[in-house]
Order: structure tokens, then C-alpha cells, then sequence
């Protein structure tokens, strides 16, 4: 078994245990591979995900549509996603203290993102 598809095996479990309703279970299929590309490639471009990708798509632009597609699936909430990934993660401090750091960042002199 490949590292890779120990890690999706972990993330899979992982996000089965949060309070989210998935509407189609390939939604928490592509979150996994897209969590797995992020901490792979340490990035966060689309573009760089593919390599880490195990399906049968024989071209990256294949991963990239898929990321985009599921990205701006409008049967996905993404907030409620967030909050109960963040719940879960957080289940186990409750009694520790919690630092949160935050880096601000602006673009084009014009957004600033945190």
C-alpha cells in the first residue's frame, strides 16, 4: 500500500467522522485527493495536485477540471463543511489553550486576505 493511499484511507475516515452531508459521496472523494494535494505538492495551486492523484485521468488538465468542478459546485456547502471540519478538529482542546496566528497578505493593492 502506497503512503498516498494510506493518507486518503486516514482523510476518508477522517471526514466520515465529521457532521457533514454529503450530497454524492465522490464530493468526499475529491476533498480527500484535493487535501492529499495540498499537503503533497505544500501548495495550494490546482495545477500542481495531479501528480498525487491516483484515478484513471491520463491528463493533469483532467484533475484540474474535476478540482475547479467541485469547487464551484453549488450542492456543496462549503461553510458548513468548514465548521464541522473545524469542530472535529477541535474536539480534543477543549480544556488546552489555543493560539491562532494570522498572516494578512494584499493583492494587487487592492484585497487583503488572511
Amino acid at each position: 500500500m502506497s503512503p498516498t493511499s494510506r493518507l486518503y484511507d486516514a482523510l476518508s475516515r477522517y471526514l466520515s467522522q465529521c457532521d457533514i452531508q454529503w450530497q454524492d459521496a465522490h464530493h468526499r472523494q475529491t476533498l480527500c485527493w484535493m487535501i492529499i494535494g495540498i499537503i503533497q505538492s505544500q501548495n495550494v495551486h490546482l495545477n500542481g495536485f495531479g501528480v498525487y492523484v491516483t484515478s484513471r485521468a491520463q491528463i493533469a488538465q483532467s484533475h484540474q477540471r474535476r478540482f475547479r468542478r467541485w469547487l464551484s459546485n453549488r450542492r456543496i456547502d462549503v461553510a458548513s463543511a468548514h465548521h464541522a471540519l473545524v469542530r472535529q478538529a477541535l474536539l480534543g482542546w477543549e480544556r488546552e489553550r489555543l493560539y491562532l496566528s494570522l498572516d494578512t497578505t494584499v493583492v494587487w493593492n487592492c484585497f487583503c486576505i488572511i
